[in-house]
């Protein structure tokens, strides 16, 4: 008895989809920027960036 090809598919899509997503979603969490800012006493900005 032989699973039906769609099911082979279906199988096939979700053992793919499960790394895949974990790793888009790391890569976003890597390199896109989230707009996360931080703010003093003041009011103003704080530019973490190294110049």
């Amino acid at each position: 008895m032989s699973a039906d090809p769609a099911l082979w598919a279906a199988g096939i899509g979700i053992m793919l989809a499960v790394p895949l997503t974990f790793m888009v979603a790391n890569w976003v969490r890597k390199n896109v920027d989230h707009g996360e800012a931080r703010f003093g006493p003041d009011g103003k900005m704080i530019d973490d960036e190294e110049k």
